[in-house]
């Protein structure tokens, strides 16, 4: 990995998260907005080469620092959520081994369906136990129109993304 290509992700995830935290911030659903910077280390990490894999601590170092720079938690739980996300993502996709396409989008949405609800789930037992003002999390309204918003920014990225790397692939 080149220096450019760690820099050109930094300021990516900046940049999403800066986007998500101010002018997204006026287009909320139910309350909710959606999570770019999660959606950017899933992407980066669903698309990681088999030999590649230590890229993902990388990724889930930087998506966590501004997790937790822009929220309102103690530094810290988000990297190692997104850690732990991360880990069992890729092995996730090594048991769903497909030969003629290893990111096919009937693998990426469910994914990403099951590991921003265990990333959503976390958080909100982690600030149960440490600000006792959170209350545990409760599937309502506004929890599936997070999931379904966040659901419609992953779709859009993979599209890009795909025929991004088809392009100058």
């Amino acid at each position: 990995m080149s220096w450019q290509k760690p820099l050109l992700i930094i300021l990516l995830f900046y940049f999403f998260a800066l986007l998500q935290s101010s002018f997204l911030a006026h287009f909320s659903l139910f309350g909710t907005i959606p999570n770019l910077v999660f959606t950017l280390f899933f992407l980066l990490v669903f698309f990681i080469k088999k030999n590649e894999n230590y890229q993902a601590v990388f990724f889930a170092f930087i998506a966590g620092i501004f997790l937790d720079i822009f929220s309102y938690a103690y530094m810290g739980p988000s990297i190692i959520f997104l850690l732990i996300i991360g880990f069992l993502l890729k092995k996730t996709q090594f048991l769903l081994k497909n030969r003629e396409d290893n990111y096919p989008f009937v693998y990426f949405l469910p994914l990403f369906l099951a590991y921003f609800i265990v990333y959503q789930v976390l958080l909100m037992v982690y600030l149960r136990f440490f600000d006792l003002s959170h209350t545990l999390i409760s599937f309502d309204l506004r929890f599936i129109a997070g999931i379904v918003y966040n659901l419609i920014f992953a779709s859009m990225f993979y599209s890009i993304y795909k025929k991004w790397a088809k392009s100058i692939g």
